[in-house]
């Protein structure tokens, strides 16, 4: 049998797979220093041109896996142990940022110090790892008798195996200890390796086989229509689709599934389920780190708001959020909400603009039936609704002149009295208000209370605009796409560098409120899986020299003008405050014409 050749002299292997199969066989020379062997495959020139010419190169430990991996290796080297050592997988950057995945592993041959890098993304990444495995145990069995024996007795079981089974690729897989499914043509699994039944905790795997791999893997909807269109998709086409399972004893796993063409019958596909819970949970920890409950960024102005919510949650105080429309100042009042003992109370939003002193009244404070024309029954206000909760009242610049006075009495007296009656009734709430408005300048103007101005301005968040924290919008578009995806049912992954790049160069007037309707808009446009520029709305596809200059407000100048008052003259201090890089502070003054010192 051709199988039984391959496997019984595995000799024959490396020259006839060493390039296709996309591995390097480096030999130690002294220090760091290696030499390649063979005919190296093409990528080993684009991850260290300089071994083109002299077929020397130096491993100096690019990343922290290589880097404590040799030492391992020479150690192996240096007592002439059997073993092989193998380095885990790794990942480098190309040019394009493209990440590439190696796996190394080191052993001696005869005098031999020998290291193979592996490139995890050719073709036949995985048979080339069982082939060089059965290399490795051959080469064993010429250091150690009692290796050679063992070897040999589990090589016989495999082969035996493999014989009945007329299935050399499965006996090679369950060899090598991965995870994989083999799935026909029509749909059906025709293979599960002990280790796919390990991690899915199945309790055999021979009761599976036969069934199809949608009742097997209890994908989400969207994760299903992805494994189903790859499929269908030419080698050079797929890519590894991450997905999360829950297995029968209730835990939860994330995967990164890879689909192979079988070798025998390209009609067959090879799932490889590679585990990734360990490194989604080291994610999840870094992630932390750029999220406060339903806040998004990790700009020093935001982590810096973040750090004010964890302050102001812990008490009771009236706060002001201040910010230009489309900031997401109702979400700032939100997560304070949410992080604060208050969190299993109610929070009621009201909008203070655009309604009359009679009708903004009653809304906030309730009416007694008759009190005024319409008044057909009790009504409470919203101050009783939010009672042990939160009372969040956006655009209090834009509060009537009268309602202002009764505002500041509930506020001092922690009593609301209802249109149309006398008798008070205490409450227990927090208000949190918000504001695009600089009510200092109302104050001035006489168009807002200064008393009520101190009273709901105890404390104070100032929400930075999104072009003044754009490092931000990576994060907030993988949000948003996310978001899209549970809507709509679309696959769409990810934003192109060109699409990227025209979201940077905006300048956000209506901040990141019209940022998440310009990607809901281009989700809607989109037909493939990446959203290109061309699926952005117009304004977006202009060149930057064509948009719109920012916006300069009194609100923003202001600020500026604040900050540079409170860090006296500082302007790292000044950029600091406000949130933003002192480029961005530089550029800001000069178009707002204000002097640097």
């Amino acid at each position: 049998m051709a199988s039984d050749v391959s496997l019984r002299t595995p000799g024959f292997l490396c020259p006839t797979l060493l390039e296709r199969l996309e591995y390097v066989v480096l030999e130690h020379v002294g220090g760091t220093q290696f030499r390649v062997l063979g005919h190296p495959s093409a990528w080993l020139f684009r991850l260290y041109p300089e071994a083109e010419a002299s077929l020397e190169l130096s491993v100096d430990g690019r990343t922290p896996v290589l880097h404590n991996f040799l030492a391992d290796a020479a150690e192996l080297w240096q007592t002439g142990d059997a073993r092989i050592c193998r380095s885990g997988f790794w990942t480098e950057q190309t040019a394009f940022d493209v990440p590439w995945h190696f796996e190394a592993l080191a052993l001696r041959e005869g005098t031999g110090r020998l290291l193979v890098i592996q490139h995890s993304t050719a073709a036949y990444e995985q048979q080339a790892s069982v082939l060089q495995r059965a290399r490795d145990q051959a080469l064993q069995q010429h250091e150690q008798e009692r290796g050679y024996q063992r070897t040999r007795r589990d090589l016989t079981m495999q082969l035996a195996d493999m014989e009945r089974s007329r299935d050399d690729v499965a006996a090679i897989l369950q060899d090598l200890g991965l995870a994989t499914l083999l799935i026909d043509h029509e749909g059906h699994v025709r293979f599960v390796s002990a280790s796919a039944a390990n991690l899915l905790e199945w309790s055999s795997p021979s009761i599976k086989s036969g069934l199809r791999w949608e009742t097997l893997l209890p994908l989400t909807k969207a994760d299903r229509l992805t494994v189903q269109s790859l499929l269908a998709h030419p080698i050079a086409q797929r890519e590894r689709v991450s997905c999360h399972i829950d297995t029968p004893g209730g835990r939860r796993l994330w995967l990164d599934i890879e689909l192979r063409d079988d070798p025998r019958d390209r009609r067959t596909k090879i799932a490889f389920l590679h585990d990734m819970t360990d490194v989604y949970h080291l994610r999840r920890l870094l992630e932390l780190k750029a999220h406060y409950h339903d806040l998004i960024g990790k700009s020093r102005g935001m982590t810096q708001i973040y750090e004010q919510l964890q302050d102001l949650a812990r008490v009771d105080s009236t706060v002001l959020i201040e910010g230009e429309t489309g900031t997401g100042k109702e979400l700032v009042a939100r997560a304070l909400h949410q992080a604060s003992a208050r969190r299993t109370g109610p929070f009621i939003a009201a909008n203070c603009a655009g309604l009359t002193d009679s009708l903004l009244g009653s809304q906030l404070f309730g009416h007694k039936k008759g009190a005024f024309t319409g008044a057909i029954d009790d009504q409470q206000g919203l101050f009783e609704a939010a009672q042990g909760g939160v009372l969040f009242l956006d655009e209090i610049g834009d509060i009537p002149h009268t309602v202002q006075t009764n505002l500041l009495r509930v506020l001092q007296e922690k009593e609301v009295t209802r249109l149309g009656e006398t008798k008070p009734r205490k409450i227990n709430v927090r208000v949190l208000t918000a504001t695009h408005h600089n009510l200092s300048q109302d104050v001035a103007k006489g168009t807002f209370r200064a008393d009520l101005l101190y009273r709901i301005r105890v404390a104070r968040i100032q929400l930075p605009p999104l072009r003044e924290r754009k490092e931000d919008i990576p994060l907030l578009v993988t949000s948003f796409l996310a978001e899209g995806r549970a809507s709509m049912g679309k696959i769409i992954q990810r934003a192109s560098p060109s699409t990227m790049a025209a979201l940077m160069d905006y300048h956000w007037p209506g901040n990141v409120r019209e940022l998440k309707s310009t990607i809901e808009c281009a989700m809607i446009h989109c037909k493939g899986d990446t959203l290109e520029a061309t699926d952005l709305p117009p304004e977006l596809r202009r060149e930057p020299s064509a948009l719109t200059p920012e916006p300069i407000t009194t609100d923003e100048r202001s600020r500026f003008v604040s900050a540079l008052g409170q860090a006296r003259g500082n302007r790292t201090k000044a950029a600091r405050l406000l949130g933003m890089s002192r480029a961005t502070f530089y550029r800001r003054l000069t178009e707002l014409d204000l002097p640097a010192n």
